[in-house]
């Protein structure tokens, strides 16, 4: 069974029947139904609203739920989309995304990277599996959007719903949250038109010219520096704070998309903050996004990155 631990799902993640007793919740084990993201697609309906999981008023939990995405796209580009939960304590966690244009019509194709997530309705929507369900504390996903091959009405807007549920087999007690994010088309870098070669006049003599030796093209384009921005952030107790984290290639070489970075707080610091995702691939700007939540401890404490052997640091002061 891939819903093992009988969590009732609703939604994008989490079964939405009125009425559902935990045997009912077994037959989806395969995988939970689609539209219930809150947008205008799925009539903005959620399980919180068709009395699923209607414990608590939407989006009424302390937890932080979001969406990390580029702010542009270029055609049939493929970025990266991290959903994620922080400032959570909670022992299972489910989301469901999609992405629709200006005039709600679903726009691109997700994509999944691991075995966390899958898609349904012709990658129309992308939610959590059974194994990526299983995250007690914070929880993050990370997904794949290929965005349009034909121009859309700007812009597109990410739209996901997420369960912070208590994990005791039944549908009460979880709170129920939503969160949007827009996108809007890019300009391509344009190709450099070639300049033509004037002809000579017949009675011109040519002054001979040396050949240009050719620039070797580089071979292995590795990541010489990586670095954390802001390298500071002062926090309230509660207040999240975005660190975008950029990896730099050689000269000569494009930033690489799906690179994995990853961010580590140490022992002593994790009363202060937390981190989310604890790891996210880059996108085609050689970025990768996450999000620091302060707590209630005040002080000052520091988030580690790493992409292989290179390191950056960012300190956070957290205040009341």
């Amino acid at each position: 069974m891939r819903n093992y631990f009988k969590i009732v799902t609703c939604f994008a993640f989490v079964l939405c029947t009125m009425g559902v007793y935990t045997s009912a919740v077994f037959s989806y084990s395969s995988g939970p139904p689609f539209g219930r993201t809150g947008s205008p697609a799925d009539n903005f309906k959620t399980c919180n609203d068709t009395g699923c999981h209607n414990s608590f008023v939407l989006n009424s939990g302390s937890a932080k739920f979001s969406i990390s995405a580029p702010s542009s796209y270029i055609l049939g580009e493929t970025l990266s989309v991290t959903v994620s939960f922080s400032n959570s304590n909670t022992l299972k966690h489910g989301f469901e995304l999609s992405a629709l244009d200006a005039n709600n019509k679903y726009a691109g194709t997700f994509n999944t990277v691991d075995n966390q997530t899958q898609t349904s309705s012709d990658g129309n929507y992308i939610e959590h599996t059974s194994a990526g369900s299983s995250q007690s504390g914070n929880a993050s996903w990370n997904t794949k959007w290929t965005a349009p091959s034909s121009e859309v009405q700007n812009p597109v807007t990410f739209y996901a719903a997420g369960n912070e549920a208590n994990g005791d087999g039944s549908r009460d007690g979880d709170y129920i949250y939503t969160i949007t994010k827009q996108v809007s088309i890019g300009t391509a870098t344009p190709t450099p038109t070639p300049s033509v070669t004037p002809t000579l006049p017949p009675t011109a003599t040519p002054i001979p010219t040396s050949s240009p030796t050719p620039m070797p093209t580089p071979t292995g384009c590795e990541n010489e520096s990586i670095l954390a921005s802001p390298s500071e952030l002062v926090l309230k107790s509660g207040e999240d704070g975005e660190v975008k984290v950029t990896l730099t290639p050689i000269e000569g070489c494009l930033p690489e998309e799906g690179e994995v970075v990853t961010a580590k707080i140490n022992k002593s610091d994790r009363k202060r903050i937390s981190i989310s995702p604890r790891s996210a691939t880059t996108d085609v700007n050689g970025e990768a996004f996450f999000v620091i939540t302060a707590k209630n401890k005040t002080g000052n404490a520091k988030v580690k990155f790493r992409y292989e052997n290179l390191k950056d640091t960012v300190k956070v002061k957290v205040i009341k």
